[in-house]
Parts: C-alpha cells; sequence; structure tokens
C-alpha cells in the first residue's frame, strides 16, 4: 500500500487487530505488514499466552483498553473528541461519520498523511479532522485549546500513548490535557501500567508484545501502584482520576492485565 513505510509498527499491529475483531472501519487500515507482525509474533511464542488459560495475549490486552474507552465514551456523550497518537484507529471514523461528532485526530506529520490516504472518499466528512502537533512541546497546551474551542463535553483519549513516555514527558503532556479541558469539565481518557499489577508470567507476554509492535518503544518506567498514578494526574491538576470498573465494559476480554484504562476529570462538572 502507498505510505505504508511512513506508519509505524504499532499502528500496523494495532490496525490489523481491530480488524480481526472486525470492528466498525478497521478493513480500512489493516495492512500486509500488520498481518506479518501479529503472525509473527504470535509463531515466535505469543500463542503459549493465547491458549493459556489466565494469560492475557496482546491482542486481548488491545481489546481490553480499546472497548473500555469505548464504553467511557458511550456514556460521556461528547460534543468533541480529541484523540492523541491516533495512528491507524478506526474510532475516529466510526464516531464522525456515524454519530456525527466533531473528532480530532492528532499524530506526526508523516502519520496524518499515510491515514488520510487510506479514507475513501465516500466517507471523508468536514467532522473528522487531522491535524499535526507535536504533544511535546511547550506550544501544545495552547494547541489543545483551539481543538477544544466551541465544545462543551470534550474527551481527550491517549490510547497507547503514556506508555511511550518517561516521567518528564508524561507529567508534561498530562499538564497540557489538564489546562485544555478544565475550562470546559472535561474527560481525559488513557491507558497506565503500574508494577503492583501482579501479573508475573502474563506481563513478559505482553511486554514483548509491546517492544514488537512499538519497535522497541512503549515499555517505558512503570507507576509503582494506584496510589502514585492518582498522584501524577492530581499534580497535572486534574481534580480527579480512577481506574475504570471493567464489569460494566461487554466485550472487554476478562483478563488480567498490566494496564488499566483511567479516567481522569479536569473542572467541577460529573463526568457521567
Amino acid at each position: 500500500m502507498a505510505g505504508e513505510d511512513k506508519i509505524g509498527p504499532t499502528a500496523h499491529y494495532t490496525a490489523y487487530v481491530w480488524s480481526r475483531l472486525r470492528l466498525p472501519y478497521s478493513e480500512l487500515f489493516a495492512t500486509p505488514k500488520g498481518a506479518a507482525l501479529f503472525w509473527g509474533f504470535r509463531l515466535a511464542g505469543e500463542w503459549i499466552a493465547a491458549v493459556t488459560p489466565g494469560v492475557p495475549s496482546l491482542p486481548q490486552y488491545l481489546a481490553q483498553r480499546h472497548f473500555a474507552i469505548e464504553h467511557a465514551l458511550d456514556r460521556l456523550k461528547p460534543d468533541r473528541i480529541v484523540e492523541l497518537g491516533a495512528g491507524l484507529s478506526r474510532r475516529g471514523l466510526t464516531w464522525a461519520f456515524d454519530r456525527g461528532v466533531d473528532y480530532v485526530e492528532v499524530d506526526l506529520p508523516h502519520m496524518v498523511e499515510a491515514k488520510r490516504a487510506l479514507i475513501p472518499e465516500r466517507l471523508r466528512t468536514p467532522r473528522l479532522r487531522h491535524v499535526s502537533h507535536d504533544v511535546l512541546s511547550p506550544s501544545f497546551r495552547e494547541e489543545l485549546q483551539a481543538l477544544l474551542a466551541g465544545s462543551e463535553r470534550p474527551a481527550i483519549i491517549a490510547e497507547g500513548v503514556l506508555g511511550y513516555f518517561e516521567s518528564e514527558a508524561r507529567t508534561r503532556l498530562a499538564e497540557s490535557v489538564a489546562s485544555a479541558l478544565a475550562p470546559r469539565a472535561g474527560i481525559f481518557l488513557a491507558d497506565i501500567r503500574h508494577q503492583k499489577a501482579g501479573m508475573p508470567i502474563g506481563v513478559h507476554f505482553l511486554r514483548a508484545g509491546i517492544k514488537l509492535a512499538t519497535g522497541g518503544r512503549g515499555a517505558s518506567t512503570d507507576f509503582r501502584d494506584e496510589q502514585e498514578i492518582r498522584a501524577f494526574f492530581r499534580q497535572a491538576g486534574f481534580a480527579a482520576a480512577e481506574p475504570m470498573d471493567l464489569r460494566d465494559v461487554a466485550r472487554a476480554p476478562r483478563v488480567p492485565s498490566p494496564a488499566r484504562v483511567w479516567r481522569a476529570r479536569a473542572g467541577v462538572r460529573s463526568p457521567e
């Protein structure tokens, strides 16, 4: 496919997982490279996790966080969604084209160019925008505020993003998000790992998979525990933050995971 060399391995792999789950529009973003990564890792040893009860596979881990975020968005009913590091996610088309919600996908220039090229003319809508910003730049706070202008119930998503960054960069990004959301009492959804998740076997498969799917990145230092995660959000400027309860998430695989999706609230309004 044209422009495939511009797309990172994370995007290829996750897009192929979404296509295997037959999620809406996922077939548009499934690539031969994604299939090669998926089956290469499966044959290299991930199949052990796939057939061992209680040990999550990487696709289960990815599906768990994806469906948790979808569930949170369904409850929030946002009027604008900004997804950071959107990659080849099919979510933007689903919410913009099918549900009529303003959706902004933020990524690096080469990723934005490649993503636009994969969307057929019949599915293009002004409600779905693709923009390029450096999420760690000093100006990102103001850029994010501009992207939220006019919204009343915004949500910002960072799916599989915070794990790329070490402590200082994670904090800088979270501060930008909290500052942009605060005037609108918005919600931030992000998956976060911590060391006390209690997965002595499965975590090794997942870490290997994350490294493979991210080209050796995406495995930065974990938080120690949930208390440290709450402190992280509080120090960034959020009013409250809690991990999502997966019991109400219908399609989320019931497997242990080193990560949970956290819902952080800026401002004073209830997130429901």
